[in-house]
Formats: structure tokens, C-alpha cells, sequence
């Protein structure tokens, strides 16, 4: 597992944005985006709901986080 990938997850949780997390980590948003996407899938669960405006952590990611 990449420790970026912690960290992005991590962030966009903290900031509760991808855009601040990303901002954060000096990519872009759509980078931020992919990454946690990856990261989901490394893992083979799913972190957040993005269905929701915000996005909310699912049981695995409050788990995770």
C-alpha cells in the first residue's frame, strides 16, 4: 500500500473536500479523486459514499480513517 494514497484518503477526509485535499497535496482534483478511487480498490471496499453532497465516510472508512 502506498503511504501517498493513506495520506490523500486521509486528507480528503480531514479537509472534507477533494479540491483542499488536493490543493494540499499539490495535484489536481481529479488526481485526489483517482487516487482514493484506487486506493478502494487496492482494498476491494468502498471508503466513501460519494452519492452525498458532502460525501460521508462508509462503515469500512470510519474503520479505515
Amino acid at each position: 500500500m502506498h503511504v501517498k494514497s493513506l495520506k490523500v484518503f486521509c486528507d480528503v477526509v480531514g479537509c472534507r473536500s477533494f479540491s483542499r485535499a488536493a490543493d494540499k497535496n499539490g495535484i489536481s482534483q481529479s488526481s485526489a479523486s483517482q487516487t482514493v478511487h484506487q486506493l478502494e480498490q487496492r482494498l476491494g471496499v468502498q471508503l466513501l459514499d460519494r452519492s452525498k453532497r458532502p460525501f460521508v465516510l462508509t462503515a469500512a472508512g470510519k474503520l479505515y480513517y
